[in-house]
């Protein structure tokens, strides 16, 4: 448990020395801060130039989503810079074979903040939010974005070599989002073309309330981590 805490601190020091990566972190808070008070504003200046009585209200649930899966997938990313920054020094190698080993490598450098973050995204929705939510809906929500900003942690530093190649590869998994806004705006019978996505499902449940949308997205989500850990794990040897 020592080894884990120590490790975690290590990821945390790194972040804090890198003035990109402390950006990364508080872009969630910068973004919560815009939509929540922004995004009101502009309903009303849009509303009264094209005389409508609403435009982006009904839409605000969509803002909600997209930043309860910010803020995982932002502190993940930041993770997984870090890891690659180790990597291209050859310390996960050395790190890996210490009292920490494989497992508590990645435990300490993706697990804790990948369940950190959650908190932070579940705190951020309850001071932002421009809809209402449920205890137990932004529980699940947020249970899903975990895990689909997980796979993108993994996924960027299997496919990556150094920061600026992981760089590259969090712009093309920033594709994550794309199925949050389908079911607001695409017509029902194409909708499900989305559905390699998961946070295609978690709109769909955040919008409709069904259960089986929620569990859908949690099983596609768990499904897509153990392929990547699994390079993951050889790769850090």
């Amino acid at each position: 448990m020592k080894a884990l805490v120590q490790s975690f601190f290590m990821v945390f020091r790194q972040v804090r020395k890198d003035s990109m990566l402390i950006m990364v972190c508080f872009a969630s808070v910068l973004a919560g801060l815009f939509f929540r008070f922004a995004i009101p504003r502009l309903e009303t200046l849009l509303c009264t130039y094209f005389m409508k009585s609403s435009i982006l209200e009904p839409h605000y649930r969509l803002f909600d989503l997209v930043l309860n899966l910010l803020a995982p997938y932002m502190l993940c990313f930041a993770a997984s810079m870090v890891m690659l920054d180790e990597y291209d020094q050859n310390m996960t190698r050395y790190l890996s074979v210490t009292p920490l080993k494989k497992s508590g490598y990645i435990v300490s450098h993706l697990v804790i903040p990948a369940v950190l973050s959650t908190v932070v995204s579940m705190i951020l929705v309850v001071a932002f939010h421009l809809t209402v939510w449920s205890f137990l809906d932004l529980v699940a929500v947020s249970i899903v974005s975990l895990l689909s900003a997980f796979s993108v942690a993994l996924f960027i530093f299997t496919f990556s070599h150094n920061k600026l190649e992981g760089m590259a590869m969090a712009k093309l998994s920033g594709c994550i989002l794309l199925g949050l806004p389908v079911p607001f705006f695409v017509q029902a019978e194409l909708q499900y073309l989305f559905f390699a996505f998961p946070s295609f499902w978690i709109a769909k449940f955040s919008k409709e309330g069904h259960v089986v949308f929620f569990l859908v997205a949690f099983i596609l989500s768990l499904a897509y981590i153990p392929p990547f850990l699994h390079k993951v794990e050889r790769k850090i040897v």
